[in-house]
């Protein structure tokens, strides 16, 4: 049996508990519509990200959470902001994606994201939180720890002031699921047997976090269990 099934495996098995009932999780396909992301021949960031996140969505319902999906299908959501003194399309479509949070009284918020550098070399998957957010950053660390086991990772969570965390009222981590611009990681990223285990390995994270704070129990580092990606070095 590959290792990414074994993985999802494993996951179905411990989601029949419904542990996530109650719980409602905004997930964020980054970008879309005219904004495409990063993109490099025969890729597109923003495609990329969304069938991620409709497979997280899928993942967490598992689980038992309600999911909201702040973008279904391929469109942008700066239509959507209803507060008027927010000027220019770019800055009223993610702060419509924060409405969201707040109108469907989210417990948390987890944005999807591929990666791009001008290194070819450079590949991994990185977890950001807002450095005034403790929370955040636990749910940043216990994504990033679970994708230890479907990617090399050599990164660890990190801060970032980007507007969708930085602005949020819930626990928020963004994922850069890999890089488009490393040809290795970009074939990877394509192929639907590894999205459907970066998804399960984000749902496993965020019901991690869950039990994790509920027990105030504290998460291990990436250095307490380091694990070989499940699809190479």
């Amino acid at each position: 049996m590959p290792a990414w099934l074994a993985l999802c495996c494993v996951v179905l098995l411990l989601v029949s508990g419904q542990s996530l009932e109650g719980r409602i999780v905004v997930v964020d396909a980054g970008h879309g519509g005219i904004d495409s992301g990063a993109n490099r021949p025969g890729a597109i960031e923003k495609e990329i990200n969304l069938a991620i996140a409709l497979q997280v969505r899928d993942n967490l319902k598992g689980y038992g959470a309600k999911v909201i999906l702040t973008r279904d299908s391929d469109v942008e959501l700066s239509d959507l902001c209803d507060n008027e003194k927010v000027r220019g399309r770019y800055r009223r479509d993610l702060n419509a994606r924060l409405e969201m949070v707040e109108e469907s009284d989210a417990d948390l918020f987890v944005s999807i994201h591929a990666n791009a550098s001008t290194n070819p070399r450079r590949r991994g998957i990185e977890c950001y939180y807002a450095a005034s957010s403790e929370a955040g950053k636990r749910l940043a660390l216990a994504i990033q720890e679970q994708l230890r086991s479907v990617a090399p990772v050599s990164q660890v969570a990190k801060s970032a002031d980007y507007f969708v965390l930085r602005r949020n009222k819930v626990p928020a981590a963004l994922v850069e699921v890999g890089f488009i611009t490393n040809a290795e990681e970009l074939a990877l990223l394509q192929t639907p047997e590894y999205q459907r285990a970066l998804a399960v390995a984000v749902a496993s994270g965020i019901d991690r976090f869950c039990k994790e704070s509920s027990s105030g129990l504290p998460l291990p580092g990436p250095e307490d269990s380091p694990r070989p990606g499940r699809f190479g070095q």
